[in-house]
């Protein structure tokens, strides 16, 4: 066993001798396959779901659904194309959004 693996089972054992772990949602059942196949990042997204909290890629990626909806609606060029160009800005707020999460994944 890894000193690292060993310093969680440690923790995990005083937590479970002081009744940290008892009451928990799911304590009982046993594990979800499909979330044994989960990556770092749909864990991630999940836990900040069940926080009330989404990820700013994903609000925006909402955004920019929405307003390509409206786009399809308008017929005056001239605000149409002030749409797009919002659109445009949102595509690239969410790229960046996206590096930035990816980039401290890394770390």
């Amino acid at each position: 066993m890894h000193w690292f693996e060993r310093i969680a089972q440690r923790r995990i054992d005083a937590a479970a001798a002081r009744g940290d772990l008892s009451g928990l949602r799911g304590e009982g059942r046993p594990l979800d396959p499909e979330r044994l196949r989960e990556t770092a990042d749909d864990v991630l997204n999940r836990m900040l779901a069940d926080g009330g909290f989404v990820p700013a890629e994903v609000a925006l990626a909402r955004d920019i659904a929405a307003a390509r909806a409206v786009l399809s609606q308008i017929e005056d060029e001239a605000e149409r194309r002030d749409l797009q160009r919002r659109i445009a800005l949102m595509e690239l707020k969410r790229a960046v959004a996206q590096d930035a999460r990816r980039a401290s994944a890394r770390r």
